[in-house]
């Protein structure tokens, strides 16, 4: 990391919010963008930039993305808080004179900035080798690993800056806080804390369990059923590859949900979407996700980032055949087993040891 760069992670509390306001006050109109198929913290965080913009600095903004709203809780979190976006392929991206990057960075693999776009704002929590913020270039760099949320991070800026956010906003950086921090219990600092209890002062608690409690669809269930028919069970590591599977959601969700699992210490969850193996790490609180997902994916055409407990990644595969997708997943299992200290050890599938 640069010297230039580490100066400006450098600037913290309200200073560092008097830099954003500044740069947004001698611009004209604000893009914000995600990571592809962004989930509640993207969502949160980007909500909550636009907020801090127009009620700070006066400045309108845009929501775009480039993928879907997957996950049924996302889905009623757009639904439920009416928050509008565009598909970024049919912004003109003249009509803007400052871009926002939200829980992502550029560089990373699941993020897409189109080519000649100067990235003048970067706002972000994860860890990951392959970001490429370039100090030079981008105005503002405010990457926070030790906190649990990127909605916590835009939270504070609207605390420091005397900001009260609407109930729409409020709401949206409450849940993205929520999840990314499993209601608080994971990842979570003193600081994530602190601005969620400024927030929870102005969020819509009916719309929140509206958001938070979806109805789902049969076919959720039928995927899930399938899932769960693939997990191989080793010493405290939990697998599962999820093959052909309807979404990268599915493959967080499946994972989130394996770590519930009594002696589960780890899980590594994948699952191929298109031409993209999507792989989720979760482990216990204390335990390094990025790190075993790093070991996982070596020497493979994908990358990957993570936050504490939690991480995920992709991997490109130039064919989605089963012969290659087997192969990929043969691979991906030996570099997690040495990595967790288990190469050799037989698997146990659910349902083996019910006796």
């Amino acid at each position: 990391m640069t010297t230039s760069l580490l100066a400006k992670l450098a600037q913290t509390g309200a200073a560092r919010t008097e830099l954003l306001r500044d740069l947004l006050r001698t611009r004209q109109r604000l893009l914000v963008l995600t990571h592809n198929n962004p989930d509640p913290d993207s969502l949160g965080g980007a909500v909550g930039l636009q907020e801090f913009a127009r009620l700070a600095a006066g400045v309108d903004s845009k929501l775009a993305i480039t993928g879907k709203i997957l996950r049924a809780e996302n889905q009623a979190m757009v639904r439920e808080l009416g928050i509008e976006m565009d598909r970024l392929d049919t912004v003109k991206l003249a009509d803007f004179d400052c871009v926002a990057l939200v829980d992502t960075q550029p560089g990373f693999g699941h993020t897409f900035v189109p080519a000649g776009t100067t990235v003048d704002i970067v706002i972000d929590h994860h860890v990951c080798d392959d970001a490429a913020i370039d100090p030079d270039v981008t105005a503002f760099v405010d990457v926070r690993p030790d906190v649990g949320a990127t909605s916590s991070i835009v939270a504070g800026h609207l605390l420091n800056a005397g900001v009260v956010p609407s109930t729409r906003a409020a709401t949206a950086l409450a849940y993205g806080i929520r999840t990314d921090t499993a209601d608080l219990s994971r990842n979570v600092s003193d600081f994530d804390v602190q601005v969620f209890e400024f927030l929870s002062h102005h969020i819509d608690r009916q719309r929140l369990a509206a958001i938070t409690n979806p109805n789902l669809p049969v076919a959720y269930f039928r995927t899930l059923k399938d899932a769960l028919s693939k997990v191989r069970l080793y010493d405290g590591l939990t697998l599962c590859s999820l093959g052909r599977t309807p979404s990268a959601e599915m493959v967080a969700e499946v994972a989130d949900l394996l770590l519930r699992m009594e002696g589960t210490r780890a899980v590594f969850c994948g699952g191929l979407v298109g031409q993209s193996y999507y792989v989720s790490v979760r482990t216990q609180p204390g335990g390094d996700a990025w790190s075993l997902i790093k070991a996982g994916i070596e020497g493979e055409d994908g990358s990957c980032g993570g936050h504490g407990s939690v991480a995920g990644g992709s991997i490109t595969l130039e064919s989605a055949d089963s012969r290659t997708l087997r192969r990929l997943e043969r691979r991906l299992e030996r570099n997690v087993l040495k990595a967790m200290g288990v190469s050799g050890a037989n698997a146990v599938k659910l349902g083996e040891d019910d006796d």
